[in-house]
């Protein structure tokens, strides 16, 4: 191995601390003879729990600086404490909530996908018709890239944590939107969820309304 390649290679170890957190992974696939129930939870690093509990505190920054340090009560310090920073606090907690509890479930029954989050609040429920759930496939194979290419996903995931919920293990089209589901699955776990899905697809009963 040369200079370039160990170098590549102990940035990549390097970058395996920013992908620390809690084990979660938990997957389930549990097909019926005409339809399909899956579940899988959400994905966490120490950074991202870190970052959006610190944000959470937020919620008392106005009592703290009001009371404590004796700062005057004005209307910007009003609509920075009580206002903004609550709404920041609100938003932390909704993902902080979702990083430590959430999972994402699948269920397909007659001839409707729908995807749904639980554990956390302020999540929307998203219904497809099955028959225009088109091109499910797996996001990337991990196994076809590059060390570098590794590095640099692994340091853009704190990133994709706080925002998103859903990383998107596998993606699908409908309607002319690229749809994300689920968060660090195996290989050989996508390909179950894909055969599945396409299996009741080439089912007469779902090309129907």
């Amino acid at each position: 191995m040369n200079i370039k390649d160990k170098s590549i290679n102990f940035q990549y170890q390097y970058s395996r601390i920013f992908t620390f957190g809690l084990n979660r992974k938990k997957f389930e696939c549990l097909p019926k003879s005409n339809g399909l129930f899956a579940s899988n939870n959400s994905r966490n690093t120490f950074i991202a729990l870190g970052f959006t509990l610190f944000s959470c505190g937020l919620f008392f920054s106005g009592i703290i600086e009001g009371f404590i340090n004796g700062n005057e009560i004005t209307t910007e310090f009003i609509l920075v404490f009580f206002v903004v920073h609550p709404i920041v606090a609100t938003i932390g907690l909704r993902q902080f909530l979702w990083l430590i509890n959430g999972r994402q479930e699948l269920r397909i029954e007659n001839g409707k996908m729908t995807l749904s989050k639980k554990g956390t609040f302020l999540t929307k429920t998203h219904s497809f018709e099955l028959k225009h759930v088109e091109n499910i496939r797996n996001e990337i194979q991990e196994n076809s890239l590059s060390t570098y290419d590794k590095t640099l996903r692994n340091i853009a995931l704190n990133r994709k944590l706080l925002f998103s919920h859903i990383m998107g293990e596998i993606i699908f089209n409908y309607k002319g939107k690229k749809v994300k589901l689920f968060n660090e699955l195996t290989e050989n776990q996508k390909a179950e969820l894909i055969t599945e899905i396409n299996n009741l697809k080439e089912k007469p009963t779902h090309n129907t309304v």
